[in-house]
C-alpha cells in the first residue's frame, strides 16, 4: 500500500478545504473552525528510526530534543531526515509525518499522525518551536 504524503492526506480529508487567495495562489483550510494550515518542516540529522520510534511513541519532547540540521553558522539547514508538519495557529490540529531522501527522492516512511483537540492544542508551541520553515 502506497503512503499519502501528508499535504495529499490532509487534501483529501473532508474537514479542509482549500480557498482560493488572490488569482492562481490558494491555502489549505481547516473547516470546522474556519483557519488556515500551516504547513512546514524541520530537517533532522540522527538516524530516520528515531525520528520514527519518537513519533510512534508520540513522544514530542523527544522529537524537540533529537539534533536538528544546523549549517556551520548554526541556521537550519537540510538533511536526509525531514518531518513534515501541519498546524493551525490556535492548535485545533496538529499533523506529523517522517520523510527520508533515498536517491533524492522524498518518501514518506509511515502513514500522517493526525491530532485534533486538546491533544493538537498541548502541541501548539513545540509545533512552533520545531517549524524550521517559520
Amino acid at each position: 500500500m502506497e503512503i499519502k504524503d501528508l499535504s495529499d492526506f490532509l487534501r483529501a480529508d473532508p474537514r479542509f478545504t482549500t480557498r482560493r487567495k488572490w488569482l492562481i495562489l490558494s491555502e489549505l483550510v481547516y473547516t470546522p473552525t474556519g483557519e488556515k494550515v500551516e504547513e512546514g518542516f524541520r530537517y533532522f540529522t540522527c538516524p530516520a528510526e528515531s525520528l520514527t520510534a519518537a513519533l510512534a511513541r508520540r513522544d514530542f519532547a523527544a522529537i524537540a530534543k533529537l539534533p536538528f540540521a544546523l549549517d556551520g553558522e548554526g541556521e537550519p539547514d537540510t538533511s536526509a531526515v525531514r518531518l513534515d508538519l501541519a498546524y493551525t495557529a490556535s492548535g485545533a490540529i496538529a499533523a506529523f509525518q517522517p520523510v527520508e531522501y533515498r536517491d533524492h527522492v522524498p518518501t514518506p516512511l509511515s502513514a500522517c499522525l493526525f491530532l485534533e483537540g486538546a491533544e493538537a492544542q498541548a502541541l501548539r508551541d513545540t509545533l512552533r518551536e520545531i517549524d524550521q520553515s517559520s
